[in-house]
C-alpha cells in the first residue's frame, strides 16, 4: 500500500513540476505576456474576445451547476410544502432554459463563423485573415 501511495506521490510531482515549468514561460520574449506579438493589429483586442467568449462560457456553465444544486436542495428541502416545492421546479426549469440559450450562443457563433469564414471562437485568426486581405 505503502508503495502504492509513493508512487502516486511520485506521479503529481512531476505533474507539478511540469505545470510549474510552464508557469515560469509566461511572460518571457517580447509583447504582453502571452500575447507577445503585438505587432500585427488586433492580435490583443482579438486575443481579449476570445478569451472573454471562453471565460462567460465558463462562468455559465459553473452557475447553471450552482443553480440545479440550489434547485436539489430546495426540492429535498420542500417538506411537503407546495409552494416551495414549486419555487424549486421552476428554479431548475430556469437553469436548463439559461443552459439552453448558453448553448445555442455557442453553437451560433460557431455557425455564423463557418458561413463567413472567421472563426469567432478563435478570432485572432480572422482579424489576421483580414488584415492579410486588405494588402
Amino acid at each position: 500500500m505503502a508503495l502504492v501511495t509513493k508512487i502516486k506521490m511520485e506521479k503529481i510531482l512531476i505533474s507539478l513540476k511540469y505545470e510549474l515549468n510552464k508557469i515560469e514561460q509566461i511572460g518571457e520574449g517580447e509583447g504582453l505576456g502571452p500575447w507577445n506579438n503585438p505587432t500585427q493589429p488586433g492580435v490583443i483586442l482579438a486575443d481579449i474576445i476570445s478569451m472573454t467568449i471562453g471565460v462567460m462560457t465558463l462562468g455559465a456553465g459553473i452557475w447553471f451547476l450552482f443553480q440545479v444544486i440550489i434547485a436539489g436542495y430546495n426540492y429535498l428541502s420542500a417538506g411537503g410544502d407546495r409552494e416551495r416545492f414549486v419555487a424549486a421546479g421552476r428554479k431548475l426549469t430556469n437553469s436548463m432554459i439559461g443552459l439552453a440559450i448558453v448553448i445555442a450562443a455557442y453553437a451560433l457563433i460557431a455557425l455564423l463563423g463557418t458561413i463567413f469564414n472567421v472563426d469567432f471562437l478563435d478570432i485572432n485568426e480572422g482579424i489576421l485573415n483580414i488584415v492579410d486581405l486588405t494588402k
